[in-house]
């Protein structure tokens, strides 16, 4: 029985993985109409396996919740890194739209997008 426990959470970390892997090196997570659904056709799971997996593996983050928290680092990072970007061309390259992203940037940094690239524009 603890032989079977044990294979089950290998594969079910293993599944995480390659799902995360795609997500991000594939940039799935750019496409605005990206669903629960596609990614359940790609790996061939349940709905309810990818949800305890993404429970176990993903801080208990839901599907949407997962995309959008790599949305929205996605995000930071193109901020930060290309501070001339325009928020609606950051907000296009992640999959959001303007209003989204600023709300849930908002929610997850406690600034907007606009509040976050004065910062930047300010340390350099």
């Amino acid at each position: 029985m603890q032989n079977e426990q044990r294979k089950t959470k290998v594969s079910d970390y293993e599944w995480f993985r390659q799902i995360d892997a795609a997500v991000r090196k594939e940039k799935l997570y750019a496409n605005p109409s990206l669903q629960r659904q596609d990614i359940l056709q790609r790996f061939g799971l349940r709905r309810q396996h990818l949800n305890a997996i993404l429970s176990k593996y993903a801080y208990g983050q839901s599907f949407p919740q997962y995309v959008n928290s790599m949305r929205l680092h996605e995000a930071e990072r193109m901020m930060k890194e290309n501070p001339k970007l325009s928020i609606s061309s950051v907000a296009q390259s992640v999959g959001l739209s303007m209003p989204n992203l600023r709300i849930q940037f908002k929610q997850r940094f406690g600034f907007s997008p606009s509040e976050f690239k004065d910062t930047i524009n300010t340390k350099k």
